[in-house]
């Protein structure tokens, strides 16, 4: 990780005055507590120390955000960016607004802004106000976001700190809003006082850190099926006492623009990692792969009857599942007891021959962006 360092004189070339898009920040003022980087880089507890000295800064609270009330102290040197400046006195007074530093972090380029007599048009008077903002982002992909952690620090030179709040609220950058900021960061009589060691010499420094939070995440998009089909297919299975193996499947039949298997297991279905248990029967709706568009997946409601041949009293059971790629079975494990569907007063099993069907609709697509 880099870390850039400025150095600021009077009447700097590189000063700048421009306008700023509004900016929503706020703090407390209480200053106390030990000082946690954000969490893509864990702190050194070595090197944190809780301040106990008095005359810290005065951070006043504004009510827009909600943001954590602790202010803290650190030995280590802001891990993006460092601003150093010199006769901070010439540059309160020298005819510009405040002065902006350019600088990278996550891939991306930011501004660090300073108003050395505060953004008085976000009643930021009497203090310095900071301003954190992503710029050159019109090479970036229309609607475009970026959320990052940051937070601003002042360099106490008498007891070698970086003082700053300790914030790891995640920030949302976007085209609307590029720019975010403490307008009332620190009171200049407070900065002013050499007793704070925050101006020593006319000599102060300013920082900034920066962690983007890159997502890994994919989105899934749902498009529900109006009005879906309703499919049905008819499996006669004979001779079943004289079936050993596992599991037997139907033929291939169509389904809508897919084609399916009925998959069925006289001795129950064996989940991984579990004792099979062999007083069940289980059935299963299988998917052929090369029915199924690349990065498509099928929300199925399915439902599975046997028929009693004899007093029409069908049993059935259904659920909805996912279809896709890893996963192109779906199983209804414990479909029925081996002792029920063998009962002969159940009529499910007669002239060893059992009539298996499938029902089932495709009610939507799924794909992942």
């Amino acid at each position: 990780m880099s870390r850039e360092v400025s150095e600021l004189v009077p009447l700097h070339p590189n000063m700048v005055l421009s306008e700023d898009p509004f900016s929503n920040q706020s703090y407390d003022p209480n200053y106390q507590s030990e000082f946690q980087t954000a969490p893509s880089s864990p702190p050194n507890k070595g090197s944190t120390t809780e301040l106990s000295f008095p005359l810290l800064p005065k951070l006043l609270q504004q009510p827009k955000l909600n943001v954590s009330n602790v202010f803290s102290a650190r030995d280590a040197v802001p891990s993006h960016h460092l601003l150093k400046i010199e006769s901070f006195s010439s540059l309160s007074k020298a005819p510009i607004e405040k002065y902006v530093s350019e600088f990278e972090a996550g891939g991306y380029k930011w501004n660090l802004s300073i108003y050395p007599n505060g953004d008085k048009n976000k009643d930021g008077q009497d203090h310095i106000s900071m301003y954190l903002e992503m710029v050159e982002t019109s090479s970036l992909p229309a609607g475009w976001e970026v959320n990052a952690i940051f937070n601003f620090f002042v360099f106490d030179q008498l007891r070698d700190k970086y003082v700053g709040p300790q914030d790891a609220t995640v920030r949302r950058f976007h085209c609307v809003k590029t720019q975010w900021g403490i307008e009332t960061f620190i009171d200049l009589k407070t900065f002013n006082n050499p007793s704070n060691g925050y101006l020593v010499s006319d000599t102060c420094s300013f920082g900034v850190e920066v962690f983007v939070v890159k997502s890994t995440s994919k989105a899934e998009r749902l498009l529900p099926i109006k009005n879906p089909v309703t499919f049905k297919h008819a499996w006669m299975f004979d001779s079943f006492s004289r079936k050993t193996q596992e599991y037997y499947e139907s033929d291939f039949f169509v389904g809508g623009d897919y084609i399916w298997k009925i998959v069925f297991f006289p001795n129950g279905c064996q989940l991984e990692g579990h004792k099979r248990n062999y007083n069940i029967i289980s059935l299963a709706l299988r998917l052929e792969p090369l029915t199924l568009p690349p990065g498509t997946k099928l929300l199925v409601h399915f439902k599975f009857r046997i028929k009693d041949q004899k007093n029409g009293n069908h049993f059935d059971r259904n659920d909805s599942k996912l279809f896709g790629f890893n996963y192109l079975r779906r199983d209804i494990i414990d479909f029925m007891s081996l002792t029920k569907f063998k009962d002969p007063q159940n009529g499910f099993l007669v002239n060893d021959t059992c009539i298996i069907e499938a029902e089932f609709e495709v009610l939507g697509f799924v794909t992942v962006e």
